[in-house]
């Protein structure tokens, strides 16, 4: 069953929110802000059942599969560091700062095997519609180097 983000930006009374310790300008928001998450989680419907358990709901883990790749981090180093680091946690959908890692290392590896090439093509496909071709002059809105830089890590 797809999992779903949480309502956005409904804040429980001791949490604190993730926004309090970014900056908008950093490539990350940007980032995040740019990609249609909704549409990502629409076109990942078809590889999730309709019974059993909600899964992790796919921005956050599209969201740290793009982290791993745009850091060349293992699928442990990047669990890793989710929790030091509020930039990630907003690019991932996370609304309250956390402490702790989202889930195990192992969920990266059963999404991958869970949507196979063509899921991953999929991701790729949606990544290029939204950014563009990082090698091209028209690169999206994207003029800045640091961000066209973020991207074709990501997308090759």
């Amino acid at each position: 069953m797809l999992g779903r983000s949480r309502n956005k930006r409904q804040l429980e009374i001791f949490e604190v929110p993730v926004a309090r310790f970014i900056s908008k300008k950093h490539e990350l928001v940007i980032g995040a802000d740019q990609i249609d998450w909704e549409a990502i989680e629409d076109k990942f419907m078809p590889f999730y059942s309709p019974k059993g358990r909600p899964s992790i709901p796919p921005r956050k883990i599209i969201g740290m599969m793009l982290l791993k790749e745009r850091f060349n981090l293992s699928d442990e180093k990047v669990l890793k560091i989710w929790p030091e680091n509020p930039y990630w946690q907003y690019f991932c959908g996370e609304v309250h700062f956390q402490t702790e890692k989202p889930f195990s290392h192992s969920e990266l590896s059963r999404f991958r095997q869970r949507v196979g090439k063509e899921g991953m093509d999929v991701l790729h496909d949606i990544t290029l519609k939204q950014f563009g071709n990082p090698d091209s002059r028209t690169y999206g809105t994207y003029s800045d180097r640091r961000k066209k830089n973020f991207w074709k890590k990501i997308i090759g």
